[in-house]
């Protein structure tokens, strides 16, 4: 599952290898300033399983989703797993509307955000 670094200024969620693969990316990474809103939600996947036409993400319905996916004006970074905790940060003035992460340490990575540096 995708890991938080936080510091005073950056939140990295850093992905492993096959995270990276599935994703088709790196790193994210995000500047504290730029979180608007951050919630703790018990069942992650749920928040992220829906069927996209042409989506640049790799899902597997009830079980995994994971990349970014854009519509309208909204981009989206999501990294999930069925059946696990994960917090969903609201972001704002950068080019990530929305980052949705499965984590066993969502509470502990929301605290940490939510203490302003």
């Amino acid at each position: 599952m995708a890991e938080l670094k936080i510091n005073n200024r950056v939140v990295t969620v850093h992905l492993s290898w096959w995270e990276k693969l599935s994703a088709r990316r790196s790193h994210v990474r995000i500047p504290r300033k730029a979180i608007r809103k951050i919630e703790v939600v018990d069942n992650i996947i749920d928040s992220v399983d829906h069927p996209i036409k042409r989506a640049g993400r790799l899902r597997i319905p009830g079980v995994f989703v994971a990349g970014t996916h854009a519509h309208v004006n909204e981009t989206e970074f999501s990294m999930c797993r069925k059946n696990a905790p994960g917090l969903v940060i609201e972001l704002e003035n950068i080019s990530i509307n929305r980052i949705v992460i499965s984590t066993p340490h969502a509470h502990r990575y929301a605290d940490e955000l939510m203490v302003v540096a």
